[in-house]
């Protein structure tokens, strides 16, 4: 008699993948945005949250292949890293020009890391790959 074989519910190496990366970094981009320019915290909670599933609603309509949950992830990552970022960088005893600079290096790191990750997937590499 042959058993079957259990797949796990939880395997981190598919609900995480080199694309969650991109994700966290949006949430504390939108963080430093909302610290860097008086915006309300909520409001751009809300519209990270907004943004973050626009995004992973045109990831299936193009048809970007995922694992199974990896799409809730992508949307949990950036919110909870402009959590995390807002509570560490609002608390810092930081001048609006330092914000400003905080926020200009962030974004910097932010768009090289999604040119490395684009052109890793259209180079067919198989992490960005999905």
């Amino acid at each position: 008699m042959k058993r079957k074989t259990k797949h796990p519910i939880f395997d981190a190496h598919k609900l995480f993948d080199w694309w969650s990366v991109p994700h966290f970094m949006f949430g504390v981009v939108t963080a430093l945005f909302a610290i860097s320019y008086s915006w309300p915290a909520f409001s751009t909670f809300v519209g990270t949250l907004i943004l973050a599933l626009l995004w992973e609603l045109l990831e299936k309509y193009v048809r970007l292949s995922e694992a199974p949950g990896n799409g809730w992830i992508d949307v949990v990552l950036p919110l909870l890293a402009f959590v995390m970022t807002y509570l560490l960088v609002d608390q810092a005893a930081l001048n609006h020009d330092r914000h400003v600079g905080l926020l200009t290096i962030t974004l910097l790191l932010y768009l090289f890391i999604n040119l490395i990750a684009w052109r890793a997937r259209f180079e067919k590499d198989e992490d960005f790959l999905g």
